[in-house]
């Protein structure tokens, strides 16, 4: 006897067994309506197909690749900063060449606080720098848009932790000479409870996740932007030191969230098991420390590492004493294959033997036009250029160099896709990019 469940598969099957056989005779007992059908069907789904996919972009791709321009200028931009300029096959290739005596070099936020995006162009104008290039990765949707992913440390304070394991870039000023090092680091940061245990913070100034412990100083927002599922206890400070920094415990509110940031002190907020190791150990006016190291992959460094103000995450590493890494270890940092060998537009900074930093931009040289360089490739390029370390930055649309607030990564739009303007339409503005999180932003030392 046949189970309920085996009869139903035998009548599914009979019944597409039966559609499928009306359906054959259809097309044979009416060709041409069949015919009409179909073509009508395949017209739509080329209406949709050409919705979704921009096939203009397919032709401006191969007749960038048969671009005949050559070129190969290079120029003094000011006192110790060299720009070179070379187009080759539709490829825009932008190499600054900083004297490490001649400027001040430091990372900036977009719009001055911890979430939010800005052009590279309002950015380098809003702090009159003479250079700006785009910098690391960062959130490109959702309520923490613009959240920079990866390591962000601007004048001695951590506005984001480093992605565990990636590469990053330094910069700091001695005896009035910018020095740059790149290397993979960590961050380790502890909290210290009264009775002398710690609690491992988990990231700082971003979206908090599960049984996590995060940091929100007031450049993050007004708020922590959290959800009502933990704990945040306000910390005023009561130390600047920056590698033992001390507080002291002003409130605690439980199942509350998006608490606001106090100007003069931070938000220690956390859920599940870290939530109830908060409640059961801190009281308000209870003493609590930060201590932070910064483990570097080299080791014995870690202390060079904390004399750096400015530090900017990117990845993967591309040189490091002249030795370029393989593609196993750019993975290593969490860089798939579709990322590394494939010609995205690219960002990266490297360092020559005499202090002499490198900023670079490969992108199409036609606007619109999504053209770049594979990783090692880019590796190699900096070996020929002279370069001993290098590391990439976020590329793709971010790409872009700023030199006396005019974009020189990309050209002007190919004349056959400009629009017409009228009175109704204001006119398109100049080719700025994708807004942006961070940027490194390079001051004369003589203005």
């Amino acid at each position: 006897m046949q189970h309920a469940s085996e009869r139903r598969v035998l009548y599914e099957m009979f019944d597409i067994t039966y559609l499928g056989q009306r359906c054959f005779r259809c097309l044979k007992r009416y060709p041409r309506t069949s015919t009409t059908v179909s073509f009508l069907l395949i017209f739509c789904i080329g209406i949709w197909t050409g919705k979704s996919i921009q096939f203009s972009k397919i032709t401006d791709y191969v007749r960038s690749y048969f671009d005949t321009e050559r070129r190969d200028v290079t120029q003094s931009v000011a006192r110790g900063i060299i720009h070179r300029q070379i187009q080759h096959k539709g490829v825009l290739t932008n190499i600054l060449a900083v004297s490490p005596g001649a400027v001040a070099i430091r990372p900036y936020r977009a719009l001055s606080a911890g979430i939010g995006t800005e052009t590279l162009v309002s950015l380098a104008r809003r702090h009159k720098a003479l250079v700006a290039i785009n910098g690391g990765f960062f959130e490109m949707a959702g309520t923490f848009r613009g959240e920079s992913v990866g390591a962000l440390k601007i004048d001695g304070e951590w506005l984001s932790e480093p992605e565990q394991g990636r590469a990053v870039v330094g910069f700091r000023t001695v005896n009035g000479k910018t020095e740059a090092y790149i290397d993979r680091i960590a961050l380790l940061q502890v909290l210290v409870l009264p009775s002398g245990d710690t609690l491992t913070i988990d990231g700082i100034n971003r979206e908090r996740g599960k049984n996590e412990l995060v940091l929100y100083r007031p450049y993050f927002h007004t708020v922590t932007l959290t959800m009502p599922d933990g704990i945040e206890i306000v910390v005023g400070a009561i130390s600047e030191s920056r590698l033992f920094e001390a507080g002291r415990v002003v409130h605690i509110h439980d199942r509350q969230g998006s608490l606001r940031i106090p100007n003069d002190g931070y938000v220690l907020s956390a859920s599940g098991k870290k939530r109830a190791l908060l409640l059961a150990h801190l009281s308000v006016g209870d003493a609590v420390q930060i201590r932070e190291t910064v483990v570097p992959e080299h080791v014995g460094d870690s202390n060079l590492w904390a004399t750096f103000p400015h530090i900017i995450g990117g990845g993967p590493l591309l040189l490091r004493d002249r030795i370029a890494p393989s593609t196993t270890a750019y993975e290593t940092e969490g860089f798939d294959r579709t990322f590394h060998s494939f010609w995205h537009p690219r960002t990266a900074v490297g360092k020559k033997a005499d202090g002499t930093l490198l900023f670079v931009t490969i992108t199409a040289s036609e606007a619109g036009v999504r053209r770049g360089v594979m990783l090692p490739r880019l590796a190699k390029l900096f070996l020929d250029w002279g370069a001993t370390d290098a590391l990439n930055l976020d590329g793709g649309h971010s790409s872009m160099l700023v030199i006396r607030d005019e974009v020189v990564s990309l050209n002007k739009p190919h004349p056959k896709k400009a629009r017409r303007g009228n009175r109704r339409v204001r006119p398109l503005p100049k080719q700025q990019g994708r807004a942006i999180a961070d940027a490194i932003l390079i001051f004369p030392r003589d203005m």
